[in-house]
C-alpha cells in the first residue's frame, strides 16, 4: 500500500470512528453531560469528521497528511477528554492549551494543501504554454 492509500485508509477509519463517537455522544452521553460539555463534544466529532473526509478524499503530501492527523488528534482528542472529564475524572485540564495547537496544525495542513495544489496547477499551466 502506498503512502497516499495509507492516509486515505486512515481517513476512512477515522470517519468510521467519528460516526461511532457521534452516535455515542447523541445517545450515550446526552443525559450524562451538561449541555455546554455535550456541545464541546459535538464540536470534536464534527472536526474529526471534516478532517477524516479530507484525508479520504484528497491525495496529500506526507506533510499535509501528518499535519492533519496530528492536528485532529490534538484538537478533537483534547476536546473529547476535556468535555467528558466529569465522567472519567482524569486530571486533563492541562489539555486546554492543546486544543488551539491542534487547530493551528489543521490550519497549517490545509494551507499547505492549498499551496501545493496552487503550485501544481501553476506548473501544469507553464508546461502547457
Amino acid at each position: 500500500m502506498n503512502d497516499s492509500n495509507s492516509y486515505r485508509a486512515a481517513g476512512a477509519a477515522l470517519l468510521a470512528l467519528s460516526i461511532g463517537l457521534g452516535a455515542f455522544g447523541a445517545h450515550g452521553l446526552k443525559n450524562l453531560l451538561p449541555p455546554p460539555s455535550l456541545e464541546s463534544y459535538r464540536t470534536g466529532v464534527e472536526y474529526l469528521m471534516f478532517q477524516s473526509l479530507g484525508l479520504l478524499a484528497l491525495q496529500h503530501s506526507k506533510w499535509v497528511a501528518w499535519l492533519l492527523l496530528a492536528g485532529t488528534a490534538c484538537f478533537s482528542g483534547s476536546i473529547f477528554l476535556l468535555s467528558t472529564q466529569s465522567l472519567h475524572g482524569l486530571p486533563v485540564s492541562w489539555l486546554g492549551p492543546i486544543t488551539p495547537i491542534g487547530g493551528l496544525l489543521l490550519m497549517l495542513a490545509w494551507g499547505l494543501c492549498a499551496y501545493q495544489l496552487f503550485i501544481s496547477k501553476s506548473e501544469k499551466s507553464a508546461v502547457s504554454k
